[in-house]
């Protein structure tokens, strides 16, 4: 019997390990001696293994690329996130400064409205 291990220790969504245990069994190894639809079928099973491989084969690179369309989706994203997050803390750091600002010069003209203006003399 044979194993095979596949691992996607490189997926940032999930980890999965799937293995696979294959073997053939012989009855003998003498294969002269058997008869011919012996060996067609025995041909016949080895070609639907090398389909059924040549079908995985497909479906991985299938996988494959769905994984590395979703990565880069992702990574788009992340980015864009990272751009809107720094975009809406320099604007309300703005309006912030802003806000600051308008309340300093609003004291300042209120308090010149009610500013006694202090002469040498006074008038009536």
């Amino acid at each position: 019997f044979y194993q095979l291990c596949l691992d996607n220790q490189q997926n940032h969504f999930g980890h999965v390990q799937v293995y696979l245990n294959f073997g053939v069994y012989y009855d003998d190894f003498n294969m002269e001696h058997k008869q011919p639809a012996e060996r067609k079928e025995l041909n016949d099973t080895l070609e639907a293994i090398g389909v059924s491989i040549q079908r995985l084969q497909i479906h991985t690179f299938h996988m494959w690329r769905f994984y590395n369309f979703a990565r880069m989706r992702k990574g788009a994203d992340s980015f864009l996130l990272e751009s809107n997050y720094n975009y809406v803390n320099w604007w309300s750091m703005a309006q912030s400064c802003v806000i600051v600002l308008s309340g300093v010069l609003q004291l300042y003209f209120l308090k010149s409205l009610f500013h006694e203006q202090t002469l040498g003399s006074q008038k009536c």
